[in-house]
C-alpha cells in the first residue's frame, strides 16, 4: 500500500520540486516562447516579403497578418471609463490674445454646453 504524503515527508518533498508553483512559468510554454521568439527574430526580414505576397492576391488576409504580429509586439490597452463632474467656473477670461481658431474652438464648447443646459 502507497504511503500518503503525511506519513512520507521525502516523497511529499519530492513530488512538491516536481509540481508546478504558482508564480513559476512552464518549462514547456518557455521553450514554445523561446522557439517563437527566435523564428521570428531570424526571419524579421522575411516578414515584409511573405505579407506582400499574401497582399497580391488577399489584401484583407494581409491586413489580418500585420495585425495580429503587431499583438505580439504592441500589447492590448483594456478600456477604461471614466466618468466625473467636473464644474469649474472661469472668473477671468482675457480673449484678447488668443487665436481665431482658439476663439472658434471656445465658440463650439459654449453651443456644446448650451445644449447640454437645455
Amino acid at each position: 500500500m502507497a504511503k500518503h504524503f503525511k506519513e512520507d515527508k521525502d516523497a511529499a518533498s519530492k513530488a512538491g520540486k516536481k509540481s508546478s508553483r504558482k508564480g513559476t512559468p512552464n518549462k514547456t510554454t518557455k521553450e514554445l516562447r523561446d522557439s517563437f521568439q527566435l523564428f521570428v527574430e531570424n526571419n524579421v526580414s522575411q516578414f515584409q516579403k511573405w505579407i506582400e505576397q499574401v497582399a497580391e492576391s488577399n489584401p484583407a488576409k494581409a491586413i489580418e497578418l500585420v495585425t495580429s504580429l503587431g499583438e505580439y509586439i504592441i500589447p492590448k490597452l483594456s478600456r477604461t471609463e471614466i466618468e466625473a463632474d467636473v464644474k469649474q467656473e472661469v472668473t477671468n477670461l482675457n480673449i484678447d490674445n488668443l487665436s481665431l481658431d482658439e476663439l472658434e474652438q471656445l465658440e463650439r464648447i459654449s453651443d456644446k454646453l448650451n445644449k447640454q443646459k437645455d
